[in-house]
């Protein structure tokens, strides 16, 4: 179960998106490898059945948070914010907040 807001992270992990619900996921065409963060905390992977068809894997551990902290470092930085090195978020929520955030810029 996927606790909405969420933010995609691609694969690379250099970029991210914010996401209010699932009928916006698909606007942010993600690919496989990519992760989703949800406002829980909770990590989902991109992945493929068998079949072909896409689904958000749960994994067994919550965000990083010092992993995202250092990837939103970048993103922000890439999106031309100054000062990055004092940005830092305590919470997935504030991660969410942050993202959605930098999207308004």
């Amino acid at each position: 179960m996927i606790h909405w807001p969420a933010i995609i992270e691609s694969g690379d992990g250099h970029d991210y998106a914010w996401v209010a619900g699932p009928e916006e996921v698909d606007a942010q065409r993600p690919s496989l490898g990519d992760r989703l963060f949800d406002s829980q905390g909770y990590a989902h992977l991109l992945s493929q059945q068998t079949g072909g068809a896409l689904y958000w894997q749960p994994l067994l551990r919550l965000v990083s948070l010092p992993e995202l902290n250092a990837g939103l470092k970048v993103y922000a930085a890439s999106l031309g914010v100054c000062c990055t090195s004092k940005l830092v978020v305590r919470t997935p929520a504030e991660a969410i907040a942050l993202v959605a955030w930098l999207e308004q810029q």
